[in-house]
């Protein structure tokens, strides 16, 4: 029952997706009608703030920790409550707010579910039975394994999370792109503020590069990948603020990439832990 996780934890990283659409639609975001302090009783910041604990929870579920594997059926429980009431008792909301305020509600609802039943079945199993259930790589080595670093490769299943995740990040940058009108017979190229939105389409093309070769495993590689997929988190979160303020689409797809970026940063950490310390054992005597 290796992997069982894996599911719960994409459905967590699609959940973070929903909670900053949610703060969007609500008209949380700088130049928004709801960007201000005292929006939604105060509480206007909170799908962001939500966003960004549940990907530190599903940090944690990913490198099969029961513990945070428990916190977060604890989130979905406040969440399946929260979504639902703050799409009508905080303020008046769009009607395209209130139905992502509920398509995260039905999420979080199959994540509590689904974490639910995985507990119950590693509880009735022992220490061992249990971390194999909430092991999320189903590629990674038997325990005591010595495999040299020129021989250690990711698992299939690991290496199509990593082609998916860095074909969204690179989607969203060119989407990003076109967007801001760097089309042909749209705006000019150029490296000033005004005219530099064409980098993404680098970034892009920089992501792409760097995944292709990461997805066959090694450390080097992977530690490249997780570095450019931070650059790039940082990058597209901080970018809306330091510029000149873009347009509720624009910034959405901002926020869809950092979000991205970070998912392709902590899958990439998480293979390093799994898979660094063992390429760097040497294969054994000889």
């Amino acid at each position: 029952m290796a992997g069982a996780l894996r599911p719960v934890v994409a459905l967590m990283v699609l959940a973070s997706v929903l909670l900053v659409a949610d703060g969007l639609l609500d008209g949380v975001w700088p130049g928004g009608d709801a960007w201000r302090s005292d929006a939604y009783h105060g509480l206007g910041w909170t799908p962001y703030a939500f966003a960004l604990l549940n990907l530190v929870a599903a940090a944690f579920v990913a490198r099969g920790s029961e513990r945070g594997l428990v916190g977060r059926i604890g989130l979905s429980g406040f969440l399946l409550v929260e979504r639902p009431l703050s799409a009508f008792l905080l303020g008046s909301k769009p009607p395209e707010a209130v139905a992502v305020h509920a398509a995260t509600a039905l999420v979080e609802l199959v994540i509590l579910l689904s974490g639910l039943r995985v507990w119950r079945l590693g509880r009735s199993f022992g220490d061992a039975e249990l971390a194999a259930i909430l092991e999320v790589d189903a590629g990674r080595p038997p325990p005591g394994a010595l495999v040299p670093a020129a021989e250690w490769r990711l698992g299939a299943r690991s290496s199509w999370a990593f082609g998916l995740l860095a074909f969204l990040l690179a989607a969203v940058l060119v989407a990003d792109g076109a967007l801001a009108g760097y089309v042909p017979g749209g705006k000019s190229w150029g490296t000033t503020v005004d005219s530099a939105g064409w980098v993404a389409y680098l970034f892009a093309v920089v992501v792409l590069s760097v995944a292709s070769r990461a997805v066959r495993g090694g450390v080097p590689t992977l530690r490249l990948l997780c570095a450019v997929a931070l650059a790039l988190f940082l990058e597209r979160a901080l970018s809306p603020f330091v510029l000149p303020v873009p347009s509720a689409p624009a910034l959405g797809l901002h926020a869809l990439a950092a979000l991205a970026a970070l998912a392709l940063a902590l899958a990439a950490v998480g293979a390093l832990r799994r898979g660094g310390p063992l390429a760097a054992r040497s294969s054994g005597p000889a």
